[in-house]
């Protein structure tokens, strides 16, 4: 049981790690930082691989802890961590129930993570490929806004705002 509580909180650690680098990459995004998204990508995805070794890890220790316990596979299916939960003495009930609750949590995190940086994700890319296209005199409307470097702001007319204005 002392291996297998181990290995679950450094699981939890390593979930926890992804939910970070999701909010990293969450955050690249909000900010208009692309530079750094393929980066921050390859981090996730290496979190993400990191975790799903010890989840083969886990299994395995589950299923050895669960044969040490005589516990044996349910309709087919070998017996799962909330197997052990139910079965296992205090204080070992308490701790692998509260190691599982806190994987769920941090599963339920994660996907929350993943839909909302993906709909940023997927916002940004609209916008820019509709600055793309009103840039390069594509839009809709033949008197697209156009910027200019200097001078003037938009092709309409308006003259550029002054830094000092918008402060």
């Amino acid at each position: 049981m002392d291996a297998l509580a181990a290995l679950l909180t450094r699981e939890r650690l390593l979930v926890e790690l992804v939910v970070f680098k999701l909010v990293e990459l969450r955050q690249l995004l909000l900010a208009g930082e692309t530079r750094f998204l393929p980066w921050a990508s390859e981090e996730v995805e290496r979190a993400v691989r990191a975790v799903r070794v010890l989840e083969v890890e886990r299994a395995v220790a589950v299923q050895s802890v669960a044969a040490a316990r005589g516990l044996s596979a349910d309709h087919g299916a070998e017996p799962s961590l909330s197997d052990l939960v139910a079965d296992a003495p205090e204080p070992w009930r308490t701790v692998l129930a509260d190691a599982q609750t806190g994987l769920r949590r941090g599963a339920e995190e994660i996907t929350e993570l993943l839909i909302a940086t993906r709909r940023l994700a997927e916002a940004g890319s609209r916008s820019l490929a509709d600055t793309l296209q009103r840039l390069d005199g594509r839009g809709d409307s033949e008197q697209e806004a156009v910027p200019t470097a200097y001078g003037r702001g938009w092709s309409t007319g308006d003259p550029a705002p002054r830094v000092e204005q918008s402060l």
